[in-house]
């Protein structure tokens, strides 16, 4: 954890420790579904834990929905990036494409061929949705936040949260639906 040697404060520092133990496999989990690749899932959770530090202090409970949310929605987008920084470069990594495919002997190459494919699917929709969108259907719809917490969390009224959640869910219907509807 030598991310952590950059915050001065040493109460704000063991925080901040206590919270990476408690979530950092799901964090890593998280941004490893998204990039395939344990070394920069890891990285990109030490980043979100150094960005999250501005707005905690030792007082925090690191056990609340809403420090978990906004880690999770942090991991989430900085992953997205990296995701997307790659796909621009068009980089292709012999050991992303040796962990994907798996232990050869206990899987198809079609199947391994097709889950890599539907991962790329369904990253490529969460690519094209709005980014405030994706985060306010994560915390509804994954966390199961209410609209109150949400409206707390990202400093809106509940109003806002319901009409954000409603769009939204006709983006995701859009694009989802737009392949059946040019056809």
């Amino acid at each position: 954890m030598l991310f952590l040697s950059v915050i001065e404060n040493q109460a704000v520092r063991n925080h901040l420790e206590s919270i990476y133990i408690l979530y950092a496999k799901e964090l890593i989990f998280v941004s490893h579904g998204i990039l395939q690749d344990y070394h920069e899932a890891e990285d990109i959770v030490q980043t979100a834990m150094i960005k999250v530090s501005d707005y905690i202090d030792e007082t925090t409970d690191a056990e609340s929905k809403s420090i978990r949310g906004l880690l999770v929605i942090i991991v989430r987008r900085l992953s997205y990036d990296v995701y997307n920084q790659r796909k621009r470069r068009n980089e292709s990594n012999v050991d992303d494409f040796r962990d994907t495919l798996g232990d050869v002997h206990t899987a198809s190459p079609e199947l391994n061929i097709l889950k890599m494919e539907d991962r790329r699917y369904v990253a490529d929709l969460m690519a094209k949705i709005n980014e405030s969108y994706m985060d306010i259907l994560t915390l509804k719809y994954i966390y199961e936040y209410s609209d109150k917490e949400i409206g707390e969390l990202l400093n809106m009224t509940e109003g806002n949260v319901r009409t954000k959640l409603s769009r939204a869910r006709k983006a995701c219907q859009k694009i989802i639906g737009g392949d059946d509807s040019e056809e």
